[in-house]
């Protein structure tokens, strides 16, 4: 038994003596740390990554450039957003449960759907369960598109009666 122990601490040391012998042990550590929220973790990513597919669908369809801008904030949310999971995680871990990230996670997809059903309402005006959102969804558009409410309602109005 003890010269088990003995020899795994002289491969762990070999191991260790290297870059990617370092880079493999810190992921291996983050993703034990984030193994039992592997699922809220690819969701959250998931749709952080649609909303930028439906960002740059709308970029291409007003005729504006995809800046590079849109990958810029893309990362910078995923940072964020990585984050406050970790920091999260951590809660859940010392309180032993995963109600605390779930919950932050659940926001956090709430408001990137929030934002891909924006772009989706530019793209598809006339599409009912879009169209129940249209209202509240109003400012969200003019912030994209960096115009006024009024113009906004009123080019929809003009798409839904075509």
């Amino acid at each position: 038994m003890i010269h088990q122990l003995t020899h795994f601490f002289d491969k762990l040391i070999h191991i260790l003596q290297t870059p990617w012998g370092w880079v493999l042990g810190l992921g291996f550590a983050l993703g034990n740390y984030f193994a039992a929220h592997s699922f809220i973790i690819f969701l959250v990513v998931a749709v952080t990554l649609i909303d930028a597919a439906w960002g740059i669908a709308v970029s291409i369809h007003c005729g504006r450039f995809t800046r590079s801008e849109l990958g810029r904030l893309t990362i910078a949310k995923l940072a964020v957003y990585g984050c406050v999971i970790f920091v999260f995680v951590g809660l859940d871990k010392f309180i032993d449960s995963t109600l605390a990230t779930s919950l932050v996670a659940a926001a956090i997809v709430l408001v990137e759907f929030w934002s891909s059903c924006a772009s989706m309402l530019i793209l598809f005006p006339n599409f009912l369960f879009l169209r129940l959102l249209k209202k509240a969804l109003i400012g969200e558009i003019a912030s994209k598109l960096k115009i006024p409410e009024e113009e906004v309602m009123k080019v929809l109005e003009e798409k839904e009666n075509e």
